[in-house]
C-alpha cells in the first residue's frame, strides 16, 4: 500500500470520528477540563483538630478533590456532586451544577460542629452589609459552644490587645455584646469601638473575647480559676484585609491537648472556645 493510499485512509478515519452517525454532529474527541471550587474550611469536618473527615463524588463516582486548593476538574456538563463523612459514607450534603468554562464554579460549605448538617452558603453573604462607622467595628456573633458555655443568656466583653513602643501589652475593653445567640440565623450586628491606638503598633491588634453570665454578671472561669478568655479575631491578620470592619464570628468548642490552667475543664477533658471567622469584609 503507497503512501497516497495510506494518507487517504487516515484521513477517512478522522472525519468518521468526528462526525457521528447522525448526519451533521459534530463530536469533539478532547474533552475541555473545567476546575470547580468547593470550599470546605468552615465545616467541621474539615476542621475539627482530628483530620480530614470529608470527601467528594462526582456522578455517583469518588472523585480527587484537592482540599486545600479547593479545587474539583471535571468536565462541562451537568454533574452531581455529593460530599461524604469518610468514617461511615454517610452523604451529608449534594448539589446538581451545569458546569461550564468561564462560570465562577465557587461553592462554599458551612458546618460549625460535627452533629450539625452541611449547608451551601453564599460566600458574599454580608456584601451587601454597610460599613462600620469609622472608628468602630461591626461584629455578628454565633455561640456553638453551648457544652462549655453552662449560661442561660450569654455576654461576650470584647477587648483589644497590642504591644506598645516599649514592648508592654496593652489589653483595653471596647464594649460588651449582649444576648449572643446560638446559631447564625439569629445573630444580629453589633457595632462597637474599635480601640484602635494612635500611632497603630507594629504587631496586629489582637479582639479577645470573655464569656459573661448575662443573667448574674459572672464571667465563665478556666481551669486555673480565673476568667477565661480567648482571642477571638485580628483583622491585619485576615487576607484580604478587611476595608469596611465588618465581621462574622462563630464559636465552637475544640478539646486541648491536656490540662493547662488557660483552657477549660469538662468532663474530665480540658477545652478551649475557638473563635472562626464565616465572613470579614
Amino acid at each position: 500500500m503507497n503512501v497516497n493510499i495510506k494518507s487517504s485512509i487516515a484521513i477517512v478515519l478522522l472525519l468518521i470520528s468526528t462526525y457521528s452517525c447522525k448526519k451533521g454532529e459534530y463530536v469533539n474527541p478532547f474533552s475541555e477540563f473545567v476546575d470547580i471550587y468547593f470550599d470546605a474550611d468552615k465545616t467541621a469536618l474539615r476542621d475539627n483538630g482530628a483530620g480530614v473527615f470529608i470527601a467528594a463524588k462526582y456522578n455517583g463516582k469518588p472523585i480527587e478533590w484537592d482540599i486545600n486548593q479547593k479545587r474539583i476538574r471535571v468536565v462541562p456538563g451537568e454533574a452531581k456532586f455529593e460530599f461524604y463523612d469518610t468514617r461511615n459514607g454517610k452523604v451529608v450534603a449534594e448539589k446538581d451544577i451545569d458546569v461550564q468554562p468561564g462560570s465562577p464554579n465557587r461553592y462554599t460549605l458551612f458546618q460549625p460542629t460535627m452533629d450539625a448538617p452541611v449547608a451551601f452558603i453564599d460566600p458574599n453573604g454580608q456584601a451587601a452589609e454597610s460599613p462600620a462607622p469609622l472608628g468602630h467595628i461591626k461584629v455578628k456573633v454565633a455561640n456553638y459552644a453551648q457544652y462549655l458555655i453552662p449560661f442561660e443568656k450569654l455576654d461576650l466583653r470584647v477587648s483589644i490587645s497590642y504591644y506598645d513602643a516599649d514592648w508592654n501589652e496593652v489589653i483595653k475593653e471596647v464594649g460588651v455584646i449582649k444576648d449572643i445567640k446560638n446559631s447564625i440565623d439569629q445573630a444580629t450586628y453589633h457595632i462597637l469601638p474599635d480601640g484602635l491606638p494612635s500611632p497603630l503598633p507594629d504587631l496586629p491588634c489582637n479582639y479577645l473575647f470573655e464569656f459573661i453570665d448575662g443573667n448574674t454578671g459572672k464571667a465563665l472561669l478556666n481551669h486555673g480559676g480565673t476568667n477565661y478568655s480567648n482571642m477571638a479575631f485580628s483583622p491585619a491578620s485576615i487576607d484580604p484585609i478587611p476595608v469596611k470592619n465588618i465581621f462574622t464570628l462563630y464559636m465552637v468548642s475544640r478539646e486541648t491537648w491536656g490540662e493547662a490552667p488557660p483552657f477549660i475543664k469538662k468532663d474530665e477533658a480540658y477545652y478551649e472556645i475557638a473563635t472562626n471567622i464565616l465572613f470579614a469584609d
